[in-house]
């Protein structure tokens, strides 16, 4: 077996979270479908707007469950 691998062409930040892409796209594109779920009876659009919702609502069940900085949870 050979093993190869590349360089990074990007660089990756050293502060920051996931959620920081999800405020910013909330805030300068809010309108926008950034993704298309299965509603059951057909294909629904999720704006960033909407998204950026259920993430805090998440976040906010997480909390109320208990979780603190550092806790882990799987999603």
């Amino acid at each position: 077996m050979r093993e190869f691998s590349t360089p990074l062409s990007i660089a990756i930040p050293t502060t920051g979270n996931l959620t920081d892409d999800v405020v910013a796209n909330a805030r300068e594109a809010g309108s926008t479908a950034v993704f298309r779920r299965n509603a059951g009876d057909g294909w629904v659009d999720v704006t960033a707007a909407e998204f950026h919702d259920e993430v805090c609502a998440v976040a906010k069940g997480l909390i109320a469950a208990g979780a603190t900085r550092g806790t882990h949870v799987g999603l």
